[in-house]
């Protein structure tokens, strides 16, 4: 299954999440939300942990939103497998109150947050548009880094090549002036969040940490 949230045309292209579920009420349920909170996204929906891993190896995605026992499956194979990617993928796990237990190993096993179930809207829209900044953010960093990289192999190769060298610092100014942007939107979304002296790592450890604390009083 393969379908387009937004109402919008155009060659514009919408992060793509992906939403493992076996349980339909929960995807239908995640589905309407985005839809009626107008996030702009494409999503494919997989009925398995190793569906949703085929997937994952198939094609890009800037979010997965999976069952928390799916997630917990095969040592959890899903999880790690976005771990692994080049840049990291978030994970975000949905678990009402029978599924406490194995929310919480994934979620210390580093999913990226918590959906609680039934779900809440405004919380469930918050907890994918973070997931979704975090995601520009460290793709944004990892791609300053390959450019870093780039520069330095060109430098070992061509040191005298006076153009390369204004190219790369004008590639490494707009993505430093990215990131930047990035961080200001996330703080301003997160506004209790203390500034951190790793952004991204210290952006992750605080969703799991409220993620946790949310899975505390599910079911009370």
């Amino acid at each position: 299954m393969d379908a387009h949230l937004s109402a919008t045309s155009g060659p514009t292209r919408f992060p793509r999440i992906l939403i493992a579920q076996n349980h339909f009420p929960t995807f239908e349920s995640l589905v309407n939300t985005i839809a009626d909170r107008r996030l702009d996204a494409d999503f494919d929906f997989a009925t398995s942990h190793r569906g949703a891993v085929r997937k994952l190896l198939g094609s890009p995605y800037e979010l997965i939103i999976s069952g928390a026992c799916l997630a917990e499956m095969d040592d959890f194979l899903l999880l790690k497998r976005t771990q692994a990617l080049e840049t990291s993928v978030p994970l975000v796990v949905t678990a009402g109150a029978s599924e406490k237990v194995s929310a919480r190993r994934v979620l210390m096993e580093g999913a990226f947050d918590l959906i609680t179930n039934p779900l809440d809207h405004e919380q469930t829209v918050s907890t994918i548009r973070l997931a979704l900044w975090h995601n520009k953010l460290t793709t944004l960093i990892a791609r300053k880094e390959k450019t870093r990289e780039k520069y330095r192999q060109h430098l070992a190769d061509y040191p005298a090549e006076k153009r390369m060298e204004e190219a790369f610092t004008r590639t490494l100014s707009a993505l430093e002036d990215s990131i930047h942007s990035y961080e200001r939107t996330i703080l301003r979304i997160e506004e209790s969040t203390v500034c951190f002296s790793d952004f991204a790592t210290k952006l992750a450890y605080h969703a799991r940490t409220r993620a946790l604390e949310r899975l505390e009083v599910l079911g009370k």
